[in-house]
């Protein structure tokens, strides 16, 4: 047995483990990267309160998605699924998908269309929902 078996026991390393690594990895990135957009812009990272966004963030990786910190859960989310295994955590990420943007996203964006009006349409026309 490895050295990594008996330090972290939880670590059974197969080969879906190989695609797992790089999806937490950009989802890390990605997260961390969005964070960083919204703090330079000095505008609210918070999802639950779209009300006082001060800024509409239309650079850094808001320039690749209108939505990197959801995509980044999504990464993870998909990591699961070959972490585990189990064809049944993809159900986590059909729900996943469709609450996020039935409740948070469509909200969101009717507030930054009201805010920010056709430079935020004009954004959405040039800019994915996800990926």
């Amino acid at each position: 047995m490895s050295g990594c078996y008996y330090l972290l026991p939880w670590w059974q390393f197969n080969r879906l483990w190989i695609i797992a690594i790089p999806l937490i990895f950009i989802a890390v990135v990605s997260g961390f990267l969005s964070v960083l957009a919204l703090t330079k812009a000095d505008t609210t990272i918070s999802p639950f309160i779209p009300q006082q966004t001060a800024r509409l963030v239309t650079r850094g990786i808001y320039q690749y998605s209108r939505n990197p910190m959801y995509a980044s859960l999504l990464l993870l989310l998909t990591a699961a699924v070959f972490i585990y295994g189990e064809v049944s955590t993809i159900m986590g990420i059909v729900f996943f998908i469709v609450v996020i943007n039935h409740y948070q996203i469509e909200p969101e964006e009717k507030v930054l269309l009201t805010l920010f009006g056709e430079e935020y349409a004009q954004y959405c026309r040039q800019v994915r929902r996800w990926f």
